[in-house]
């Protein structure tokens, strides 16, 4: 019968705390489903942070644009709105709460905002200076909440307390303390629901894990708001302590939605997640919260958290990687297998054509580096050329069309005769200078294609002389004098008129851009050993450095770049020249200034032969 009674006796004790058990156990399944929707809310974290940065920002203009009165009031909003999402602008807030007057003048108000800047560094894991912040609050001028805030998170040792959470075991007087610590804590406490959720922590935090979750049982439905997470962080440590892997995982999983989804950055208890999960051989999963925890490690900042992420990563990175590896090595030796045969068989292909190829193009290959060189070179000018054109062409052409339409625009204004006619005198010599530089660069274009034509006639030297020092009389610079002195009278020539007058203006006008003072001189002299007559175009100007005697005669060169023209003059002047079969140089000389000396043949005896005269000369120039 004792023994039928005991039986009996046991069971009726053990049904309830079965039945608690059971209320208390989840599955599987169930926490296999909290952690996909925290693989969720994970995935989503960025949007859940930026809806709680938005009422954060729409908090703080509110209290931008608050009234005074109200300040102190919304600043305290804004803080709560802060406290578990952003540390430092948390601290900010209390900062500005400070220095308004009435924080001055409300002994209570000192005593909140202390109290909350040790909530945060406490949370940051800055013990010390929650301590020295604390040291000089009086207990008794706080709220009854206050007082549970100020006992339970100020006032002791935060170390400690994460010393009991993590199991760690204690020594006997720290156990007596901290009883006596949670009943002085208990008894000011409000409601019974709280009373009872502090008398479980201090359960579970004095080892016995049992009595804490048959109390929690009872309370879970009172549970809410705040306390329910702390409800739930006191039911994980209590099955971890009971080593209910399931139930402690599940309830570490709860928290972290709640405050993944509430834009929390604290991260309570995802840390611990993160270490259960790694201790199950869920290695994915593990590095996946580990990555999560690390983004926001210094947002609070939480140097808690930022310890608890360094104390697991190298552990659970190392083992992430190897588990990656050892699920990637087949595939990714059969991969680089199959790339290195591929690769292998390439390059041998590769090498044995190329080979042959390199044998049979060899002398085709020397031969057409020869051309090669040759393009490469004449590219080479070509872009030289080419970019000097483009620079030069951008002053000459854009000179006189400005001067053009200036003065066209103006002359539509009312104008006198005398202003009239000076401006139209002014478009004429722009509308002269752009003719030139066009026909220019179309005499160049026709002479190095071979499509230059000539008109033969007779040509009197004098006049032809003293026409176009008479034309150039407004260009030559003051104190220069132009003149013509033949070394005999009534020369003539059979030639084309306007290329032969087309050489002496740009040794002319070559002559006044680089003569400040002196003379210019025109000379003319029959050369009667080769039937022709020889010009001579001499002035007291710059003169031309040594070197230059060949290259001024190439395309767009000029001594000073700064000058007006194209450069193309003296270019031009040689090709007219030698296509009349004569040719243009540089005296080397004379050195007080430049000589121009060019000799033109007359080609009246038979005018049908010295057609295929000229055409024979452009040939040579085109090869």
């Amino acid at each position: 019968m004792r023994i039928a009674r005991t039986i009996i006796l046991c069971l009726l004790l053990y049904i309830p705390l079965f039945g608690i058990a059971q209320d208390i156990n989840h599955s599987k399944k169930e926490v296999e489903e909290m952690l996909t929707q925290l693989d969720h809310v994970i995935a989503h974290k960025k949007t859940y942070q930026m809806i709680r940065q938005q009422q954060a920002d729409s908090l703080e203009q509110v209290v931008n644009a608050c009234h005074i009165s109200m300040y102190v009031e919304k600043c305290q909003e804004l803080y709560e709105a802060l406290s578990d999402y952003d540390g430092r602008r948390a601290l900010q807030v209390l900062q500005r709460i400070q220095k308004t007057e009435e924080y001055q003048e409300d002994q209570n108000l000192q005593a909140w905002v202390k109290l909350n800047a040790a909530k945060t560094y406490g949370i940051m894991g800055l013990y010390y200076r929650a301590d020295h912040l604390t040291a000089g609050i009086n207990p008794s001028e706080l709220s009854k909440d206050e007082q549970l805030h100020y006992y339970l998170t100020c006032r002791h040792n935060y170390e400690k307390i994460s010393e009991y959470m993590a199991d760690i075991s204690i020594v006997p007087d720290e156990e007596k303390h901290m009883v006596t610590y949670y009943d002085n804590i208990i008894e000011l406490l409000p409601e019974s629901g709280k009373k009872d959720l502090m008398i479980a922590r201090k359960e579970v935090y004095l080892g016995h894990p049992k009595k804490a979750l048959k109390l929690l049982a009872e309370i879970h439905t009172k549970t809410k708001g705040k306390d329910l997470n702390i409800m739930r962080m006191t039911l994980a440590t209590a099955n971890g302590l009971l080593n209910q892997r399931q139930n402690y995982i599940y309830y570490l999983a709860t928290i972290a939605v709640d405050n993944l989804q509430n834009g929390n950055t604290t991260y309570e208890a995802l840390p611990y997640l993160v270490h259960a999960l790694y201790e199950e051989g869920e290695i994915d999963r593990a590095y996946t919260y580990l990555m999560c925890t690390m983004e926001d490690a210094n947002t609070y900042p939480s140097r808690r958290l930022a310890l608890d992420v360094s104390k697991y990563f190298p552990l659970i990175n190392s083992s992430y990687r190897a588990h990656k590896a050892y699920l990637d090595s087949n595939s990714k030796m059969k991969r680089n297998s199959l790339i290195l045969t591929l690769a292998l068989l390439a390059l041998a292909l590769g090498v044995a054509f190329f080979l042959g190829w390199k044998q049979n193009q060899a002398a085709e290959e020397r031969r057409r580096a020869n051309q090669l060189q040759k393009a490469l070179d004449q590219a080479s000018i070509a872009d030289r050329i080419k970019t000097v054109f483009i620079q030069n062409m951008r002053h000459e052409i854009r000179t006189p069309l400005n001067a053009i339409m200036g003065f066209a625009q103006l002359m539509s204004n009312d104008l006198s005769d005398e202003e009239r006619s000076l401006y139209n005198g002014y478009i004429q010599e722009s509308n002269d200078q752009l003719l030139s530089t066009l026909d220019d660069i179309i005499d160049v274009s026709n002479m190095e294609v071979g499509t230059f034509n000539f008109q033969f006639d007779e040509i009197n030297i004098d006049e032809l002389c003293q026409d176009y020092i008479t034309h150039h009389k407004d260009i030559i610079p003051s104190g220069v004098e132009l003149t013509y002195e033949p070394l005999e009278s009534g020369m003539t020539l059979y030639s084309d008129k306007k290329r032969l007058g087309q050489i002496i203006h740009h040794l002319i006008t070559n002559a006044c851009k680089n003569t400040s003072s002196g003379k210019i001189t025109i000379n003319a002299a029959h050369d009667t050993g080769n039937d022709s007559v020889q010009f001579v175009v001499t002035d007291t100007g710059t003169g031309i450095p040594e070197g230059k005697s060949d290259v001024i005669f190439e395309h767009f060169e000029k001594l000073d770049h700064y000058s007006p023209g194209l450069g193309l003059g003296l270019y031009v002047s040689r090709l007219i020249a030698r296509a009349l079969g004569g040719d243009i140089h540089l005296d080397p000389l004379y050195t007080d200034g430049a000589r121009f000396v060019f000799t033109i043949p007359d080609h009246q005896p038979q005018e049908e032969e010295e057609e295929p005269l000229v055409e024979e000369h452009l040939q040579e120039i085109n090869a």
